[in-house]
């Protein structure tokens, strides 16, 4: 054979070699995809379920400005929407302020029309003769929950507000139990009962827990929805910081996986102003912004999500101000998903 002929034969071998490699048939050994290169008769993986995400809304009967717009640009996640709040008055009877009641009967129709549910939040805040506020009482969970007699009396009278008003829920919101194990027992005896008494009549129940307590030590009761509060990381109990972070969000993640049924995982926008002066004050997303606006300033966003600025004052005094917005939960949001965890309160609405 010429080096003609043996040229144009070792081509065509090639040619051939090279189109059923091409085709995905194996000459010899194990054909290697090549870099991007689909792989045939390799089952795909199913896709797993991405679950829906819902929102629970609490407004506050002090501050509905603002709260319809923003219930409208949440609302294709919302499942319900908390009234906050029933409270007490300085003979242990429960009350709502007109404000609640006013709005809620202005948009209870709509709110069911969209599948949302009604909640009366309740608090263990108490108004006194003289007007004052007693806020988180511990004193008058032990007279309310402290015997049989009055913790049943004490959930039918709230089963039966929540009625007379139409709610389809009530929200227990008693807080600054902390490891008090002693009060932990008489709350959940309460808890039992409350939640027999709601299905009975047809309510459901809610129950917002704190962060700061023993989930362990805890004997809960199967069948309420439990929302905790993954706030007040940084607060004014403390210096400077975000409401919270990835870190926290886990260790509240686990600290709850003793809890029966689903966790619902309360998160806060707004934040705090820390002043060099020793001043604490709370401030809302459209405070942060207005504050801003006058200073000239604009915020950074933290590595745990939250934004962050500072500014100096008329008064020469300097301040520093963390604050979370919607974009700030979202980003909380998607970490507590990596714990499977796809329901969330947002406190609060209003400006």
């Amino acid at each position: 054979m010429n080096m003609e002929i043996w040229k144009k034969a070792v081509a065509a071998a090639m040619c051939v070699v090279f189109l059923l490699t091409g085709c995905g048939i194996q000459i010899t050994g194990k054909k290697q995809p090549m870099p991007g290169e689909a792989v045939v008769n390799v089952p795909k993986k199913p896709q797993e379920r991405v679950r829906e995400v819902s929102y629970t809304l609490w407004n506050a009967y002090w501050n509905l400005d603002g709260v319809e717009q923003q219930t409208e640009e949440l609302s294709a996640h919302v499942k319900n929407v908390n009234f906050f709040a029933a409270y007490f008055d300085q003979d242990d009877k429960v009350f709502i302020p007109q404000a609640t009641t006013d709005f809620y009967h202005a948009h209870r129709q709509s709110y069911r029309e969209k599948g949302w549910d009604c909640y009366l939040t309740v608090v263990n805040d108490q108004k006194g003769e003289d007007g004052s506020t007693a806020l988180k009482s511990t004193q008058l969970l032990y007279r309310l929950l402290g015997e049989e007699a009055s913790y049943t009396a004490h959930a039918q009278s709230l089963v039966a507000l929540a009625k007379s008003q139409g709610y389809d829920g009530i929200d227990i919101d008693y807080e600054n139990i902390r490891k008090d194990e002693t009060l932990w027992k008489y709350f959940m005896a309460f808890i039992g009962y409350l939640y027999e008494q709601c299905k009975e009549k047809g309510l459901h129940l809610r129950v917002t827990v704190e962060t700061n307590i023993d989930t362990d030590k805890i004997a809960w009761v199967d069948g309420p929805v439990y929302s905790v509060m993954c706030y007040n990381l940084f607060g004014s109990h403390s210096g400077p910081g975000p409401k919270a972070d990835k870190e926290f969000l886990a260790t509240v993640m686990d600290k709850m996986g003793c809890v029966p049924g689903t966790v619902d995982y309360a998160l806060a926008n707004g934040g705090f102003d820390w002043g060099q002066d020793g001043s604490i004050v709370s401030v809302t997303v459209k405070q942060a912004q207005e504050l801003m606006r006058t200073y000239g300033v604009s915020h950074e966003t933290d590595e745990s999500g939250a934004k962050r600025f500072t500014y100096k004052d008329e008064e020469g005094v300097f301040h520093e101000v963390w604050y979370g917005d919607q974009e700030t939960l979202e980003i909380w949001m998607r970490w507590l998903q990596e714990g499977d965890n796809w329901d969330y309160s947002i406190w609060r609405l209003g400006e």
